[in-house]
């Protein structure tokens, strides 16, 4: 049969007659409810292959990231050593690795994060001669020698006589970073913003947008969130420093001078030394210390030192006071 004689026979059918309303409506809607169904089951196949394909990923980047990780952790190199360990304190290695217990003495490596819980505390010594001591309830991230992450909690940065005269730290917060200049100072992470406290020396922060601010020995910096700035002085003693004087590392008297033990023992106190006369200056320069101060804190080791000598001390007021034995206290 050609096309010709179909539309022949079409036209000598006359017009269709239309289906009643209710059927077509029914005939649609069976129609729109299979083509929904046949979406849908295409939408789930395709969303179940999404996920597989997702997970696969997943697994694959999971793998490259501990790859990674471990790699990272061999090549890394040591930035410092733990030279106290007070209470509970971790150490992390690796982003996919569980937290270890921290010992004395023990080598730490760039990348490793340090935390301390709520009756830890820790000294550390930099591998350049810096000295650190981490608050409780704190986190540190070692990115190297001379750069630390304080993610939560406090530090204090104490550079030494004995650290190399180049040597430097950056000390990174969530909102700016921390420089200093030969000085002694704490940063401590608040739920308003960043506290610094400079004990000796001056420091440079510098915010995430670029703003610089300066601060010297006595003063306190309090930089909001906000970008506020609050300045103002410090005492660089009393309780506000109680606890980086109870994680000062131990260090070896036996042999050691009298003036030696006594400028160290302010140092860690935030206090001058004076001695009440030339006479008594001279009689301490004259005298050698011997045994052991591990375990005592710097006032705890001035008391039991100058207990075996003929002189003794008085703290007070951001000083060291040294008299001969037998003289009437002020």
């Amino acid at each position: 049969m050609h096309e010709d004689d179909i539309e022949r026979l079409l036209k000598s059918t006359g017009p269709r007659t239309k289906p009643p309303e209710d059927f077509e409506r029914e005939a649609r809607e069976r129609l729109r409810l299979e083509w929904l169904a046949a979406t849908s089951a295409n939408a789930e196949r395709r969303r179940r292959s999404t996920l597989v394909t997702l997970a696969a990923a997943g697994a694959a980047l999971a793998i490259a990231v501990w790859v990674a990780a471990q790699d990272r952790d061999r090549t890394a190199e040591p930035v410092a050593s733990t030279a106290l360990i007070a209470g509970d304190v971790r150490i992390k290695r690796g982003w996919l690795s569980g937290w270890s217990v921290a010992t004395a003495g023990q080598r730490l490596l760039g990348g490793q994060t340090l935390e301390t819980g709520k009756r830890g505390r820790a000294a550390l010594q930099l591998d350049n001669g810096i000295s650190l001591r981490v608050d409780r309830e704190s986190r540190l991230e070692l990115e190297a020698v001379d750069e630390l992450m304080l993610e939560r909690g406090a530090m204090y940065v104490d550079v030494r006589a004995n650290a190399s005269r180049e040597a430097k730290l950056l000390v990174q917060t969530p909102s700016g970073s921390v420089r200093h200049v030969g000085t002694q100072y704490e940063v401590r992470l608040l739920e308003t913003g960043v506290r610094l406290r400079v004990r000796e020396g001056h420091i440079e922060w510098m915010s995430s947008g670029g703003r610089t601010e300066t601060s010297r020995a006595g003063e306190q910096l309090v930089i909001g969130y906000d970008g506020s700035v609050a300045r103002s002085p410090m005492q660089p003693y009393g309780q506000a420093w109680r606890w980086v004087a109870a994680v000062t590392p131990v260090i070896d008297i036996d042999g050691l001078a009298l003036p030696a033990f006594l400028s160290w023992a302010g140092r860690e106190l935030g206090c001058d030394v004076v001695y009440s006369s030339p006479d008594v200056a001279r009689e301490a320069a004259a005298i050698t210390v011997h045994g052991s101060i591990d375990g005592l804190t710097p006032t705890q080791a001035l008391e039991a030192v100058l207990a075996t000598t003929s002189v003794r001390s008085s703290v007070r007021t951001g000083r060291i006071l040294i008299e001969r034995l037998g003289t009437s206290a002020e």
